[in-house]
């Protein structure tokens, strides 16, 4: 299948790119920036995707049959608010309704755990492990794109039925060569308290991008991907306590080292399971 990955020279899109070439896929990075570094299988095309002018004329010439759609600006802070939003949401109608009108068969886009609400300072789970349905309002204008973007995706299914839609809520993503950095929030948990210790190996980003764009799902579907387990070296269940009054809403059978995240639907639609642990390394 051609398929064409946006962002595929980011943190995540680069393991999305290896992991589809890899499986037989004809691979088109598009991009703002070109990383010879990296030594990235496939093609790779620049574009800037919040000029819809340039993203038909960029999917017109490869037409492909599949789209993994990553790019995105990633700071939730550090930034005037409105550029984040713009760029995000502008990016992801332009490369959906694209898809669209070309007829492209699947496409899987990244929104992320922050499309939840739950990253938001004193706003916790009704219960631990949580699922799709869990969802509030955030403040933050990251947040409030990437969730935008699964409201795009839920009317685009209305318009183009013949293209399947999967949102992947992508956890806190560590490439594999950055799992020092949790030493030092061993010693101080309350530094990764924000999203109750969880993370997901880029490598994974890369197994589950695979998994949404190879099923046979059909409409939109949005499903959680994270680690199995979380990134703490402490149960979760004296963390929360400790970090948020109290907390102690577990399912009875929740195990102590496994991630508030329930993945279970992406697991029942596309039989992805995540491979990679930072106990393993």
């Amino acid at each position: 299948m051609r398929v064409v990955v946006t962002g595929g020279t980011g943190r995540a899109g680069q393991w999305v790119v290896r992991q589809l070439a890899e499986a037989g896929h004809e691979v088109v990075n598009f991009d703002v920036a070109r990383r010879p570094e990296l030594e990235l299988p496939g093609e790779f095309c620049r574009v800037e995707l919040a000029d819809a002018g340039r993203v038909y004329d960029a999917l017109f010439q490869f037409r492909p049959e599949g789209i993994c759609h990553l790019a995105a600006n990633p700071a939730p802070s550090g930034q005037a608010q409105i550029d984040v939003f713009n760029n995000n949401v502008l990016s992801a109608y332009n490369i959906m309704q694209a898809a669209g009108d070309l007829g492209v068969s699947r496409v899987v886009y990244a929104s992320s755990e922050m499309a939840t609400g739950l990253l938001t300072e004193g706003k916790v789970p009704s219960q631990i492990p949580f699922n799709e349905a869990e969802r509030y309002p955030s403040p933050n204008a990251y947040a409030l794109s990437k969730y935008m973007s699964e409201v795009i995706a839920d009317s685009l299914a209305v318009r183009y039925p013949q293209t399947a839609w999967v949102g992947l809520r992508i956890n806190n993503v560590i490439p594999p060569d950055d799992y020092d950095r949790f030493a030092d929030e061993w010693e101080d948990p309350g530094r990764s308290k924000g999203n109750f210790w969880s993370y997901i190996d880029a490598r994974d980003v890369g197994t589950a991008y695979r998994a949404a764009l190879e099923g046979t799902s059909t409409g939109h579907e949005v499903c959680l991907i994270a680690a199995a387990d979380t990134r703490a070296k402490r149960g979760l269940r004296e963390l929360m306590a400790e970090f948020y009054d109290g907390y102690d809403r577990f399912a009875p059978d929740f195990d102590d080292s496994r991630s508030a995240f329930d993945c279970t639907k992406m697991q029942t639609l596309f039989g992805w399971t995540p491979s990679y642990s930072w106990r393993d390394q």
